[in-house]
């Protein structure tokens, strides 16, 4: 058996064993009397300690992973993209009287975008170390990048639908819908992040990404937002149409630029 496919095999018990600990953390948090930040945290860094479990059980190292920063233009394209994409599909919510600004939300650049970033940055990592540190550079060793991504972003989306499941996610559109909208937003992203981690070299480049989506649209447009109508949660939110839509176009533009990047 290919050693990738072996690693691969590991990697998916091990994480299946090590989030089991954290889906029982998170959705029992209230009952146990856990803070709930400290409950998801555990659960965001169960792809990473998996995949060093994994790394160490195979070459006895912690290299591989992509550690170096990599170039600054990618690093910042990462952490703007979402807070681009957050305005211009908020931006379409405000305007068309979707939803409207809460005059009531106010908040602190420093505590918003300092402290906000640092805070998401430590969450973030956790999975990103997993998903774009071992799993995708392993996977493209294997196969092509539009079935890397494919594969990745199913895992990734797979991965979140204990706790999606068990309310953890505040929704109120039917849980089939949201889980079919949640697949397609996070398969899309999973073109986007894959691709800056491929063409960086860098993890942090990913890291970044995912931290600055969850940062700002779940601190920043999602709180800011009065929606109008019961249908506006389809068009609204992480897993709305709107940003959906964004997504998929600059995974798409990714996918078309796949020749740029070299085999790992």
């Amino acid at each position: 058996m290919n050693a990738s496919i072996k690693k691969i095999i590991t990697y998916i018990a091990i994480l299946v064993l090590t989030s089991s600990i954290g889906y029982t953390l998170v959705l029992n948090a209230k009952n146990w009397h856990i803070n709930p930040f400290v409950a998801m945290f555990i659960l965001m860094w169960c792809p990473a300690v998996s995949a060093f479990i994994t790394q160490l059980i195979y070459q006895r190292n912690l290299r591989g992973f992509g550690w170096k920063l990599g170039k600054l233009q990618w690093l910042i394209t990462a952490y703007t993209l979402p807070l681009l994409c957050g305005a211009i599909a908020y931006g379409f919510i405000w305007i068309t009287g979707i939803g409207t600004i809460n005059p009531d939300y106010k908040f602190s650049i420093f505590h918003l975008v300092i402290l906000g970033t640092l805070f998401n940055l430590a969450f973030a990592a956790g999975e990103e170390i997993g998903w774009r540190g071992f799993l995708v550079p392993e996977l493209f060793k294997l196969t092509n990048f539009t079935k890397t991504c494919f594969i990745s972003g199913l895992i990734w989306a797979l991965w979140h639908f204990p706790i999606i499941m068990g309310g953890a996610y505040l929704s109120d559109i039917p849980l089939g819908i949201e889980l079919v909208l949640f697949i397609i937003i996070v398969t899309s992203m999973t073109f986007i992040a894959n691709w800056l981690r491929l063409i960086s070299g860098s993890v942090w480049v990913s890291v970044l990404l995912h931290a600055s989506h969850n940062l700002y649209l779940q601190r920043l447009f999602q709180p800011m937002t009065i929606l109008k109508t019961p249908a506006s949660e389809y068009i609204a939110g992480e897993s709305g149409i709107a940003l959906l839509t964004l997504y998929a176009l600059i995974g798409f533009a990714c996918w078309l630029k796949r020749s740029s990047l070299a085999k790992v």
